[in-house]
C-alpha cells in the first residue's frame, strides 16, 4: 500500500503515515485524539521535539516492545509524528534494528525503499547508532548511554 500519506514498512503490519489502525505510536509533544480512551485505539506517545539534542534513545526499547506486541497480535500499526520525516522514521528504524538485529544504516535504507524522503535529524541518526552499540537496550546504567547523556547535558548547560 502506497500513497502520499501512507507507506508500508512491513506490508500489512507497520506503516509510516496517516490512516486508521489498530494501534498507534505518536512521536510528538502534542496529544492526539487516538489517546482518548473512547477512541478504542491502543496508543503510546513519546513526547519529544524534533531537535538534535532530545533524548529519544531512552524511549526506544519501550517503543519497540509496544510496536512488537501490536504487530504480533495481528493488528496493523502506525507510527507517526507531525511531519513524518524524522521522529517517526527514527522509531521505525529502531524497531527494525531491534526486531531484525540489523544496523541503523540497513534499517534506514529499508524504510527509504518505501518512503524516500524520510530523514531523521543528525541527533536521532546518532542515537540509532548508539541504540545498536547498546545492543538495543539503552538504560541509565549503561556506560555508553551515560557517556552520551553526559555530553548532551554538558552541551545543554553551555559547557560544551
Amino acid at each position: 500500500m502506497r500513497s502520499n500519506d501512507l507507506d508500508a514498512i512491513i506490508p500489512d503490519k507497520l506503516y509510516v503515515g496517516k490512516t486508521s489502525y489498530y494501534a498507534y505510536l505518536s512521536v510528538c509533544a502534542d496529544a492526539i485524539p487516538a489517546e482518548l480512551p473512547e477512541s478504542g485505539f491502543h496508543h503510546m506517545r513519546i513526547s519529544v521535539e524534533d531537535v538534535d539534542f532530545v533524548d529519544l534513545l531512552i524511549h526506544l526499547p519501550s517503543a519497540c516492545r509496544f510496536i512488537h506486541e501490536a504487530v504480533r497480535s495481528g493488528g496493523t500499526f502506525l507510527v507517526h509524528d507531525v511531519e513524518r520525516f524524522s521522529r517517526s522514521a527514527a522509531v521505525v528504524a529502531a524497531y527494525l534494528m531491534w526486531s531484525q538485529e540489523i544496523s541503523a544504516t540497513k534499517a534506514l535504507d529499508t524504510i527509504r525503499e518505501s518512503r524516500e524522503h524520510i530523514w531523521p535529524n543528525a541527533g536521532f541518526q546518532g542515537q540509532l547508532v548508539l541504540f545498536e552499540l547498546c545492543q538495543y537496550a539503552p538504560s541509565p546504567s549503561n556506560g555508553i548511554y551515560q557517556s552520551w547523556r553526559y555530553k548532551i547535558d554538558r552541551y545543554l548547560s553551555g559547557q560544551q
